[in-house]
């Protein structure tokens, strides 16, 4: 066989490469800043862990909500983990989480996303925002 000297030292390459990916992500979840949430008041619509992972598809689907049935029509979300129902608005995730930037801001800062629900609507923490309406367009069409 040719050049001996270098079949070793490659094949032990090739298996450093290969298994780096799953040793990473074995490792992965021992590492790192997890951050800390303060935790709610009352019971969420859902468990935590399906909260965690899946908590904007709800949002969407109460937004989808809100736009074909309007404010308050026919808006029930009936959970499947602890079968209980609820009203599908934001203001049911507000009467537990009190605190944007205690709660929402933490793990967005952290996998560094804006989500622009926040350009419209407002939370308890902070401040309505400031919309005149129609009369603001104005300007833009003087």
């Amino acid at each position: 066989m040719y050049h001996k000297q270098y079949v070793i030292p490659l094949i032990l390459i090739f298996l450093l490469g290969f298994f780096t990916p799953y040793w990473y992500n074995a490792m992965a979840g021992k590492l790192g800043y997890t951050p800390s949430l303060k935790e709610p008041s009352g019971e969420c619509v859902e468990n935590k862990d399906w909260m965690a992972a899946n908590h904007m598809l709800l949002l969407q689907q109460w937004r989808t909500q809100a736009i074909r049935y309007g404010a308050e029509g026919g808006r029930i979300y009936h959970s499947f983990t602890n079968g209980k129902e609820y009203h599908a608005s934001i203001n049911t995730c507000w009467s537990c989480h009190t605190d944007k930037t205690q709660f929402c801001d933490q793990c967005h800062n952290y996998v560094g996303i804006q989500p622009e629900c926040w350009d419209c609507h407002y939370t308890p923490s902070i401040e309505k925002p400031k919309y005149t309406g129609v009369n603001e367009l104005s300007k833009y069409f003087s």
